[in-house]
């Protein structure tokens, strides 16, 4: 299968979205937990926290965009997708897709935002759910640069 340079420059524009993402998230697990939960909210923690999740929504936004339809099908045709599907499906319908971009509003839109905005608070009990949805990106977008690796039609000069 040969990479067109639009597939290519799509893929590498979700990924590049992961990366800025993922590294928000190791800032935030190098900080340490509060003892007191009331402090939590204004902790270094607190603020990569919401900071890794409005760049993970970033990312969800790319992924579910119109114009990467295409590339959603190239990498759906190089590894399987079915988990990160699955967990985003369940996100719109669960609501958690909103408290996501709850978050990015309220740490992008400061214009726009009070300080006590539910975005600000919106990452309260959803750790578990942004790792989960953290890992299913990486599973998808690492296994997609092995198959380029190891396939010569994805080093074709067309790239």
């Amino acid at each position: 299968m040969t990479i067109d340079r639009e597939l290519f420059m799509g893929f590498m524009n979700l990924h590049d979205a992961f990366l800025n993402e993922s590294l928000q998230r190791s800032s935030m697990l190098n900080c340490p937990l509060m003892a007191d939960p009331e402090e939590f909210h204004i902790s270094d923690r607190a603020r990569f926290e919401r900071t890794w999740v409005a760049f993970l929504y970033v990312l969800v936004e790319a992924w579910q965009s119109e114009k990467m339809g295409s590339v959603r099908s190239f990498i759906a045709s190089t590894t399987p997708i079915d988990k990160l599907k699955a967990l985003l499906m369940e996100a719109e319908h669960d609501g958690r897709l909103d408290k996501m971009k709850a978050i990015r509003h309220y740490m992008c839109h400061r214009d726009r935002r009070e300080y006590w905005d539910d975005g600000r608070s919106a990452i309260a009990g959803e750790l578990h759910f942004h790792e989960s949805l953290h890992m299913a990106f990486s599973e998808v977008l690492h296994a997609v640069n092995r198959w380029m690796d190891s396939s010569e039609s994805a080093t074709d000069s067309t790239v």
